[in-house]
Order: structure tokens, then sequence, then C-alpha cells
């Protein structure tokens, strides 16, 4: 969380700042696509001039950044002057955000015999939605023999995956938190601590569903996420009766959405990618990529989920869940993109932070 916030509107600071801090760090501008490179050429007569590759045209109101330190800092400027990809800028405002960074990230080279990794099976969201929609036939006749076991079992039971409903409720749900949904009987109060998920149970999966609330008969809930590889979520199994549930039920939910996961990946209907992307830096919580071909882009996008494994130099694996945050062009015409981990099991914990910590 950031410290301290200082906004500088006084022209006779313009300079110092940017000649300190803009010209031996790199300098980004955050654009649809991700954040662009660009260079700083220099302040004179109150204007700023930055060449700008790879852009024709900018909007009225330019924001670009760098890091030194633990300080991030913005400038806010408008476009008045271009040549070829030269931009010439009236600065606004700076603003200089200190913040304590968590963690250093480790450097790895890639010459010399220093240490390299690669992306193994890498997959996100997106590649999943897309694989799934492009084999939808072959998808559904896993579905109805998953529904047929389910139904010897369970009153009401509803299967959905991501490229069949982006605005269903449930699939908002377990995609932005990965956790089940688990109601075993609504005639009763929720037990000590379970009220806040009681409520927002009732007040927006139930209440939004109109295939529950008109009908008033079915009195408990399971929905379980289901997991690619344990780790990305992208669909749900949803259960409803008009008895009260156990956990032995919510097991066998649970076991089902596995085995559905097992079979899309059994039969191929889900793909990891076939190219290895090169680690540039890693940390105890986050590391980032590099790519040159632009045509990978499409498969990332900011605060998507991303799943794969790497082998450590140390000849151990670590398997590996992540958050993209940032997505970075830069000059010499690399695409990076930085991640944040959110999921390892243990042994891959283990093998992982064992590389770290030998700095």
């Amino acid at each position: 969380m950031a410290d301290l916030i200082k906004t500088v509107t006084d022209k006779s600071q313009f300079q110092f700042i940017l000649d300190n801090f803009f010209t031996k760090n790199p300098v980004y501008i955050k654009t649809s696509s991700g954040n662009l490179a660009l260079q700083y050429l220099g302040y004179a007569d109150g204007n700023v001039a930055f060449r700008v590759p790879l852009v024709k045209s900018l909007p009225d109101n330019v924001v670009v950044f760098t890091r030194y330190k633990t300080n991030n800092i913005y400038l806010s400027m408008k476009p008045i002057e271009r040549n070829e990809d030269t931009f010439i800028f009236i600065p606004i405002k700076f603003q200089i955000i200190s913040e304590s960074r968590k963690e250093d990230r480790k450097l790895l080279g890639i010459e010399g015999g220093k240490s390299v990794i690669y992306t193994n099976n890498l997959i996100s969201d997106y590649n999943i939605e897309r694989s799934l929609s492009t084999t939808d036939k072959k998808v559904d006749k896993i579905k109805e023999v998953a529904e047929f076991e389910l139904k010897k079992k369970f009153e009401h039971v509803r299967i959905v995956l991501i490229h069949e409903a982006k605005s269903d409720i449930r699939l908002k749900h377990v995609i932005s938190t990965s956790l089940p949904i688990f109601m075993p009987n609504l005639n009763v109060d929720p037990e000590p601590g379970e009220e806040e998920n009681y409520n927002f149970y009732v007040n927006t999966i139930y209440k939004g569903d109109i295939s529950l609330s008109s009908r008033n008969r079915f009195i408990s809930e399971i929905t379980v996420p289901i997991l690619y590889n344990k780790i990305i979520p992208y669909g749900y199994v949803q259960v409803n009766g008009t008895q009260p549930f156990s956990d032995g039920l919510f097991e066998v939910c649970r076991r089902m959405s596995i085995v559905i996961d097992q079979l899309l990946n059994k039969n191929k209907l889900i793909q990891p990618l076939e190219e290895r992307f090169l680690i540039s830096d890693l940390s105890k919580n986050g590391l980032g990529f590099v790519f040159r071909e632009k045509r990978h882009i499409r498969n990332f996008q900011e605060n998507c989920k991303i799943a794969f494994d790497i082998l450590l130099p140390t000849q151990k694996k670590a398997v590996i869940g992540a958050i993209v945050r940032n997505i970075s062009f830069m000059e010499n015409g690399i695409i990076k993109v930085g991640c944040e981990i959110f999921y390892m099991d243990d042994t891959s914990r283990a093998n992982y932070d064992e590389f770290i910590d030998k700095g």
C-alpha cells in the first residue's frame, strides 16, 4: 500500500524531476494492449519531448510513468506536436507515490551459463475458454455423463463452463474467488461466522436465480468450482435439493468437479500452449517472463489467471498459478508479462523457495 503521494505542479521543479528520474530509468506509457516503453529526449521552454515508437497518435491526456527505488513517478501531459516518432508535450503535473517494495526480484541471466528457466505447459483462462468454445459438442457429452451420475443423488443439477455464460452470477463468484458455495439448509439460521456467506447467497445468488427463487421449494445448495489442475477456475457444478445437504454430499460434488476437469484434459479439450517463455526475473511472490512475437499477446490480459510449471536449475519442478498484473512493451521489441503468484502446492513452494533463497 502507498505510504505517501506527492503532487508537483511547480514548473521550476519539472526539469530536475525529468533529468534525474526519467533519463536513466525505463519509462512507459499505458495503452489498451499493455505498457509501451518510450524514451525521454529532453525538456526545454516548458515542453518535454519523448520518442514513442509504434504509435501514430495519442489522446489529449497522456500519463507516462517510471520507477526509481521505492517511488512510482507519474507525469500527466498534453501532446502538442509530432515529428515521426518524436512527440512534444506540455507537462501538467507529476505524482510521486512512495511505497514499500515487498521484496526484491532475482534477475535471471540468459547467457554465459547463468540460470535459464522457461515456462512449460502454460495456459490462461482465455485459452481455456477458447478451447472449450471450439469443442463444445464433445464438451457437452462429458457434461451429460456427469449430470447423469449426479442426478442419481440430487433433484436439481447444473454444470456451467466459462464459455457458456459469462454473466452468470455463480460463474462470476467462482472465477473471482475459487470458493465453493455450501448452503446445507436455508430453513435454519447460519452457523456463527457464516452469516456473511449466508446473506451473500440469499441476497445475490438465490434472488438472482429465477429458476430457483420462483419455485420456492429448494432449501439447500452446493456449488463447487471446476479448476484446471486445481489452479484456474473455469466453471462449476451446482446441485439443489428440497432436503438438507450433508458434508458427504458436498464431497460427492467436489469429486465430480475433479473428474470433469480430468476428462476434459484427458480428451485434449483443454490444451496448454506449446510455446515456452523465458523467465526474466522472479521472487517469492512474483515473476516475469518475456517473448518477442506479438501474436502471443492475445493469450494474456491484465488480471487474467495463468498456470504453468517450471524446471528450476536445481532440477526440481514447481507448478505455479499466477495473475497477470502488467504487460510491458520494451524498447528492444521484447514484450514482458509481470505476474503475481497465487498458488503453489507444498512441494512446489519448497522447491521454489530453495532456489530463491540461494541468492
